[in-house]
């Protein structure tokens, strides 16, 4: 553990952990950088931690099957504690249980679930089997502008080239899941990109899948977690008499 940032009451959202101690596609310092400023910036989770190898895999298993929606912060590498690598474990591990419990995964730098230990071990394969998709994101060169809701979620979102973007074509033919927001939008793909599934409602998402250190990549994150998390995750205001009023959405006014 090496930040935590603690904040009030929340209704349905749960913790945040982050997980930078091994990178894919991003200097150390530069993830470093992002993570540390999303776990002191961030507003809906009710904690936000990082942590290392051994205490992702504890943070993970915590978090499954509690009852409220956590989040996952990824910098390019899968944890060999939470997924086996060379997808040795197909079904129940850690990660996808934390993905079927409803949390959410999200993932900047290299492609997600590629890299782990031994490189690029889990190959493709790791987001087609731990998704149960056959999504691939190869999108090198994809020109990358916000979408409407970029423009409303993630002002800081300017336009870059993303080289691991979610294909629509494979998300809108898949029956489980679909784009829940797309902040970012290329000729070949989204990203970054929110999905969910309508089975489980785990939620998948990346954010600016690209080599390149001089992304503000911490100023996006940070916005779709307090700009947009609420929205879709929303916990609501009460009156004295303990009765719903309004969600968090509207009093941000989104």
């Amino acid at each position: 553990m090496m930040a935590t940032a603690a904040f009030g009451a929340s209704d349905g959202l749960g913790e945040m952990g982050v997980f930078y101690a091994n990178v894919g596609w991003i200097g150390a310092a530069a993830a470093q950088a992002a993570g540390d400023q999303i776990v002191a910036d961030q507003t809906p989770f009710l904690d936000a931690q990082v942590y290392d190898l051994n205490g992702i895999e504890e943070w993970v298993l915590a978090n499954t099957d509690d009852g409220d929606v956590d989040c996952l912060v990824l910098f390019g590498w899968t944890p060999e504690t939470i997924y086996e690598p060379g997808n040795g474990d197909d079904e129940d591990s850690p990660l996808e249980l934390f993905i079927e419990d409803g949390n959410f995964v999200i993932n900047t730098a290299d492609y997600i679930f590629y890299v782990t230990l031994g490189g690029g071990a889990n190959g493709d394969a790791g987001v087609k089997t731990i998704m149960d998709a056959g999504f691939d994101l190869w999108t090198d060169g994809n020109a990358i502008k916000a979408t409407a809701d970029g423009e409303k979620y993630t002002p800081s979102l300017d336009a870059f080239t993303s080289n691991r973007s979610f294909k629509m074509g494979q998300v809108e033919a898949d029956a489980a899941w679909e784009a829940e927001v797309i902040f970012g939008e290329g000729p070949a793909g989204a990203d970054p990109v929110v999905l969910r599934n309508a089975d489980h409602g785990g939620r998948v998402g990346i954010w600016m899948q690209v080599s390149n250190d001089g992304l503000n990549r911490g100023d996006v994150a940070t916005e779709i977690f307090n700009n947009w998390v609420p929205t879709a995750i929303a916990p609501q205001a009460v009156d004295a008499n303990g009765k719903a009023t309004t969600t968090w959405g509207e009093l941000k006014g989104f």
